[in-house]
Parts: C-alpha cells; sequence; structure tokens
C-alpha cells in the first residue's frame, strides 16, 4: 500500500468517474485532497473548489482559495475533461473552443498559476490524464483528440522545463473506461464488444485502474519518472493481430 504521508494533491474532475476514483484512492493513500469541479455531491470525504477550469477568474479565485489553506501543492492531478462530438466535416468552431477551453487551456492555467505553489515542495509532481486519443486517431471528435495530444505535448514541455525545480510532469493515458462518459458506448453491446475486442485484456478498464497508476507517479516510488505517458489501456495500444 503506498502512502503519500500527508501530501496535498489538488484533483481536477473530481466529481464523478476516474476523477472521483482518484481523488478517492489519493485519500485511501493518506493524501489531503482538494477537489475541483464545476459542482459537487454532498457526500465527498474530501475538500472542495467550486471553480469552471474555462474561466480564469474562476481558476483564479480557486487558487487563492488553495493558498490561503496551504503552503504547498505536492501533487496536481488535472482531470477534468469535456467531449463534444461530431463529424469532422461540420465541426463547430463553438464546440472546438469549450472542448479546448477545458482539457488544455484550463489545464495550462490552473498549472501554471499554481506553479509557486509546486515549487514549494519537496517533489512536485503534475500528472495529466490524456488518452488513447492522444497517440492514435479517432473518429468524429477533431477537438477532442486535438487537445489530448496537446495535453501530452505540454506534459513533455513542462517535464523539461520544471525539472530544475524538482517538479516532474506525466500523464496517464486511459483505454475505455466505464464511465458516464462512455455510457452510451457501453450501452451498444455492438460498440461496446468493438472496443472490448480491441484490447489484449478483452475487458474495459475500470476508474480504479488509473487511479491505481495516478497514485504510483504521485508517490516518491516515481520520483526518476518524469515526461511520460504510460498507457493504462488493456493492451489497445500494443496489439497487432
Amino acid at each position: 500500500m503506498i502512502d503519500l504521508n500527508e501530501k496535498v494533491c489538488v484533483v481536477t474532475g473530481a466529481n464523478r468517474g476516474i476523477g472521483k476514483a482518484i481523488a478517492s484512492k489519493l485519500r485511501e493513500a493518506k493524501g489531503v485532497v482538494v477537489g475541483i469541479d464545476m459542482s459537487f455531491d454532498n457526500d465527498e470525504n474530501f475538500l472542495n473548489i467550486q471553480a469552471d477550469l474555462s474561466s480564469s477568474k474562476d481558476i483564479e479565485r480557486g487558487i487563492k482559495a488553495l493558498s490561503e489553506n496551504f503552503d504547498k501543492i505536492d501533487v496536481l492531478v488535472n482531470c477534468a475533461g469535456l467531449t463534444i462530438p461530431s463529424k469532422s466535416e461540420e465541426y463547430d468552431f463553438e464546440d472546438w473552443r469549450k472542448t479546448f477551453a477545458v482539457n488544455l487551456d484550463g489545464a495550462f492555467l490552473l498549472t501554471s498559476s499554481m506553479l509557486f505553489l509546486l515549487k514549494r515542495s519537496v517533489s512536485a509532481s503534475v500528472i495529466n490524464i490524456t488518452s488513447l486519443n492522444a497517440s492514435l486517431g479517432f473518429p468524429n471528435n477533431p477537438a477532442y483528440v486535438s487537445s489530448k495530444t496537446g495535453l501530452l505535448g505540454l506534459t513533455r514541455a513542462w517535464s523539461v522545463d520544471w525539472g530544475k525545480y524538482g517538479i516532474r510532469s506525466n500523464c496517464v493515458s486511459p483505454g475505455y473506461i466505464k464511465t458516464e462518459m462512455t455510457g452510451k458506448t457501453w450501452e451498444d453491446l455492438s460498440l461496446r464488444k468493438q472496443r472490448t475486442d480491441r484490447t489484449s485484456l478483452g475487458r474495459w478498464g475500470s476508474p480504479e485502474d488509473i487511479a491505481n497508476t495516478t497514485i504510483f507517479l504521485a508517490s516518491d516510488m516515481s520520483s526518476y519518472i518524469t515526461g511520460q505517458m504510460i498507457n493504462v489501456d488493456g493492451g489497445w495500444t500494443s496489439k497487432g493481430l
């Protein structure tokens, strides 16, 4: 069992799906967890900040709240994500901007604004949740594919630029995970089987699969890993025939 020893951990998109699983696992590992999301259920067991990551004012307010309560941040998990699928030939620019505002711009603004708190940590770790789409082309969702690919590039840029501060920057790339976001695909038995058959393990993943990898990257056990993307995809990206 990994013990985070009271590391201060911030997780965006912490109210549901993968983000919620990550927040819960970090807390189980004795991390002090702060969730950031647009809304929260009443049964959350960690501190939370209600904020829209597409709003620079909300991010500024969130950073103020963090700095008033903590003198450092040890772990930041950028998990909040938005997907608006539609055919590329008719993709709406407003949907493009909405997607980028959360998936890439929000991660950039929040993390950059939090740098002074991350620099105060002895071993800070930034973990970005990307997607299979960061490595492979997927149809009819150009904004999601592009924003997640951009997040991978940003991960590598931070690892180079912020290594001198002892800040590590990595990303976890989920395969098909059963969540609210993938609910429609899961409910379509034909599509579910297609996705299942693309994996080596013959199954979809769970949010806990992503959370377990994230905890490793949050801990000092991964202290010499930076600038990397770990695919947690059941073998999807490595499978040939």
